[in-house]
Formats: C-alpha cells, sequence, structure tokens
C-alpha cells in the first residue's frame, strides 16, 4: 500500500506492543477501583459501547485522523470491533474501515482526491472487502492507551491518579480522574495508541498525560491524553499527541458483524 497514512493502518496489522512486566511505581489510586469495576461489570454482561476518536499530532509517520465506530463485549474485553477512521492525505482524504470479530477481521480503504478520483483504494473495486486471520495489531489488548481498558487504568493508578470533580458532560455530572504516567514505549497498531513497560531498542517512549471523566455509573464518557514522544537514547526531537476519545450509549445492544461472503475478495 503506498499511502502512508492509510497503508500505516494495513501495516499495524502485523505488529503487536505488548506489555511485559510491571512498572515500579506508588500505591494504587483506590478511586480508579469502581471505574474498573463497572468496566468489568459491561465485559461480564457483553454489551458494548459507541466511540469517536480524534488525534492531532505525533512522530512520522504517524498522522492525525478521526475515527468512530463501537465495541463489543465478552467477559475478557473487547470482542469485535467496527472503526471508520478518515485521514487527510497529501493526494486527498483516506477513508479506512476495519470489522474485527475474534480472530477474523476485515478492511476495505481508499484514498480519494478533491477531485472524486480514486488514488488509491483497497480491495482494487469500492465495495469489497479484504480478509484475515489472526493479526495481532488488531486485536484489543491490556497495552492500549484508552480509558476503557482495565489494563491502562490499573497501571496509571498505580502512578498517583487524583480525583475532582469533572464538571457536565452531555448532561451527564462526572468525576475528574487525572495524572501522568512515564513508559518506557509509546507506539501504535491498528487497534490504537499502546504503551509498554519494558524498554525496546529503537522505540519511543515518555509521558502521558491524561484525563478521564467518568458519569454516576463509573463508566467513561472522556478520555484525553497528551503523549510526548521522546526519541531513547538521545537524538531526535520529541514530538507530542494530543488524543480524545469519547464513549456513549453504555449498554446498549451492539451488532457488528461479518461483510457478506460475496463481497469478500481476497484472503491474507
Amino acid at each position: 500500500m503506498k499511502r502512508m497514512s492509510v497503508a500505516l493502518v494495513v501495516a499495524g496489522l502485523l505488529s503487536v506492543a505488548i506489555p511485559g512486566g510491571a512498572v515500579h511505581a506508588a500505591p494504587e489510586a483506590k478511586s480508579l477501583d469502581s471505574v474498573v469495576k463497572a468496566i468489568k461489570k459491561q465485559f461480564a454482561k457483553q454489551s458494548g459501547v459507541r466511540f469517536s476518536v480524534k488525534r492531532r499530532g505525533g512522530p512520522p509517520p504517524i498522522r492525525g485522523m478521526k475515527a468512530s465506530g463501537a465495541y463489543r463485549f465478552r467477559a475478557s474485553g473487547v470482542y469485535a470491533a467496527d472503526t471508520t477512521t478518515i485521514t487527510q492525505d497529501p493526494e486527498g482524504t483516506g477513508r479506512y474501515r476495519g470489522i474485527s470479530i475474534g480472530r477474523d477481521f476485515y478492511s476495505q480503504a481508499y484514498v480519494r482526491s478533491k477531485d472524486g478520483e480514486y488514488v488509491w483504494k483497497s480491495p482494487s473495486a469500492v465495495g469489497k472487502w479484504e480478509a484475515g486471520r489472526n493479526f495481532a495489531g488488531v486485536v484489543w489488548g491490556e497495552d492500549l492507551i484508552n480509558g476503557i481498558n482495565p489494563g491502562f487504568l490499573k497501571l496509571v493508578a498505580s502512578h498517583g491518579a487524583t480525583s475532582a470533580d469533572g464538571g457536565t458532560f452531555e448532561g451527564v455530572r462526572t468525576t475528574l480522574h487525572s495524572g501522568t504516567v512515564t513508559v518506557p514505549v509509546l507506539s501504535e497498531r491498528q487497534a490504537g495508541m499502546t504503551f509498554g513497560t519494558e524498554e525496546e531498542y529503537g522505540t519511543w517512549s515518555g509521558p502521558i498525560t491524561w484525563k478521564l471523566w467518568v458519569g454516576p455509573d463509573d463508566l467513561p464518557r472522556r478520555f484525553h491524553a497528551i503523549m510526548r514522544f521522546t526519541p531513547q537514547h538521545g537524538g531526535g526531537e520529541v514530538e507530542t499527541m494530543t488524543m480524545n476519545i469519547i464513549y456513549r450509549g453504555w449498554g446498549t445492544p451492539v451488532r457488528i458483524t461479518a461483510p457478506p461472503k460475496h463481497l469478500v475478495v481476497s484472503f491474507w
């Protein structure tokens, strides 16, 4: 794939950055316990949530993007996801849609110029899908920098999270949890921005300054993070990324299905 921002999505299918080992930290902030419990309760109910994401900045080749979609849960966490991502590329607007259900993954993508011409598309026929299995990069994991990831919430809680009145968000009274954690690895894969707890050669590291607004039910409504990508071992400039995620429709039925078989034209 020749377009970087859209191609990066597909490249991320084969990448994975799973945290290994524990980060030495301060005692856990108990105020986030109820949030983790509320999220896991939704997992147990096998319900879902809708989300929207905006990202700005970051080191090359990462670009700003907008995405929206839905997650469907099972007891262990996110089981299925349907995400549409929009990027602004030099040649035009990139659109990427990915559907993951368990180990199965389906995708379609294109870049379209301002004149409406398709600069690039995959598969070659618009409306068709590519499919594959067992791509580590698309699977939900404990390494994701996301306000509904219990693994991330436990990490930041262990580094001294604070709580305060968060005001009203979309008509709901909220509590604001916030803090900063510095991690040895900052990276990206198809499922989202990721962290690692053990240093890896040639990767970015740096602080994550985060805020999480939760409702009276302790379920996240908004997550905001500023990540400062710092080159390891000196050299290079520090790059800053801002990410904002909105969560809506907790507990509402979420139906995520595979594309019709006759529209799937190739398998990876």
